[in-house]
Parts: structure tokens; C-alpha cells; sequence
């Protein structure tokens, strides 16, 4: 009898140590849709550190963001590479004609587990860049982990954008991805987001409370790292 209790007691401890290790997250689902081409859907976990976005279970393939220093991680299997992408900041200026608008809908939409979504155009130079629907108060950490994602990316965005001829560049493309990168987010949750090319996403599923295994946030440690400035020759 001792031992069977005894056993019992170290299955216990056991399991509540592995449980110890899990960190608390926020699971979300959403669909991505780019005209052309079919809906897929993406898988973001969310804790306090970091910020993943893969397909689903199972995903070798996967964006990992680090919310303590910026660097984002891009993991491909079939490359058994990590591209690595560190925060840097904007370092060009913005167009001299820079002008934002926001015009709000007055219609009612469903709400999202209690929040009322309402309908905005987020507009630079009068060209509607963004089509939202948002919901204030949902999901406010994950909000706040895109909106750091968002800024980080920006200043390789920038980079980009400064090799780029004038005559491929658009003024949405300038706000949404360099200076503004996280305006849509301003007004909470994007329950659904088009944006100026028609790339539709939309919230579908979302859970509080989920226990990420530590794996979840983990690099291959074999896989070869690689930044954008080798990509470019740098």
C-alpha cells in the first residue's frame, strides 16, 4: 500500500512539474485569403516572450518573434536554415505629401465574445489603404505582441523600400509597412483586415488559457542562421 501511494505521489509531482514548464498563452486562428489564389489558415500563439505564427500542429515551418529584443526568427525545413531578422529602425524619411484620414462606419456589426466591432477606412493621401473591422478590448496582449512585431519588421521593411524605384512604390504600401506598420491596430482586434491589394484576414477561432510547450518557442539548434544583409550581399 506504501508503495502504491508512494508512486501515486511521484506521478503527481511529475506531472505538475511538466505542467510547470508549459507557459501561458493565447491561441489564435485566423484566414489569410490574397486574391488569386485559395485561403489558407495561420496558427499565432502569443505568451509574454514571444510571438509564433505557423499552420497548425505539426508545422516544421514556422515565424518565431522574440518580444524582449525584436529579432525575428523565420524557420524553413526544407532550407534547414533560420533566416534572422533583428530589430532596426527606420532610417529613411517619409514621403513629404504623408497625410492620414479614418472614416467610421455608423452600422452595427456582431460583437466578438462581448465587443462591439465597428467598420473603419484607414486612409494615407486619401487612397484607402486599409478596410478594418475592429474590436476594442479583445485580445489586448495579443494586440500588443503584433503591434511590437509590426514596428520590428518595419525597419527591414525599410531597407527594402529605399532599393525599391519610386515607380513601384505606393503610398499605401509606404504607410502600412514602414511609418504606420501598426496603425490598424490602434483601434483593437482586427476581426477582419483588407488591406489596399485585397489580402483578406479574418479572425476564426481564438483560445485563452493555452498550454504552450516550451518546444513551441525553441529554434533548431542544428539549422544554419543566415541574415537579410547576406541575402542581399551585404
Amino acid at each position: 500500500m506504501k508503495r502504491r501511494i508512494f508512486l501515486a505521489v511521484s506521478l503527481l509531482a511529475a506531472l505538475l512539474a511538466g505542467c510547470s514548464t508549459m507557459a501561458p498563452a493565447t491561441l489564435v486562428v485566423i484566414s489569410d485569403h490574397e486574391q488569386g489564389s485559395e485561403p489558407y489558415r495561420t496558427r499565432m500563439i502569443v505568451s509574454a516572450d514571444f510571438l509564433r505564427m505557423d499552420d497548425g500542429d505539426g508545422s516544421r515551418d514556422f515565424l518565431l518573434f522574440d518580444r524582449a529584443d525584436g529579432t525575428i526568427y523565420s524557420v524553413s525545413s526544407d532550407d534547414r536554415q533560420i533566416l534572422v531578422m533583428p530589430r532596426r529602425p527606420v532610417k529613411i524619411p517619409p514621403p513629404k505629401k504623408f497625410t492620414q484620414q479614418v472614416a467610421t462606419d455608423t452600422a452595427t456589426f456582431p460583437a466578438v465574445d462581448g465587443r462591439k466591432v465597428i467598420h473603419y477606412e484607414l486612409l494615407t493621401n486619401h487612397q484607402r489603404c486599409y478596410d478594418l473591422y475592429a474590436a476594442a478590448g479583445l485580445l489586448p496582449d495579443v494586440v500588443r505582441a503584433l503591434r511590437q512585431y509590426r514596428e520590428a519588421l518595419a525597419g527591414q521593411q525599410a531597407v527594402t523600400l529605399a532599393a525599391t524605384p519610386p515607380e513601384f512604390q505606393s503610398v499605401c504600401d509606404v504607410a502600412n509597412n514602414v511609418f504606420l506598420p501598426a496603425r490598424h491596430l490602434d483601434y483593437g482586434f482586427p476581426v477582419r483586415l483588407v488591406d489596399m491589394t485585397g489580402r483578406t484576414t479574418q479572425l476564426l477561432d481564438y483560445k485563452k488559457g493555452f498550454r504552450a510547450t516550451p518546444d513551441l518557442f525553441r529554434l533548431p539548434a542544428d539549422y544554419k542562421r543566415r541574415t537579410l544583409n547576406e541575402l542581399r550581399g551585404k
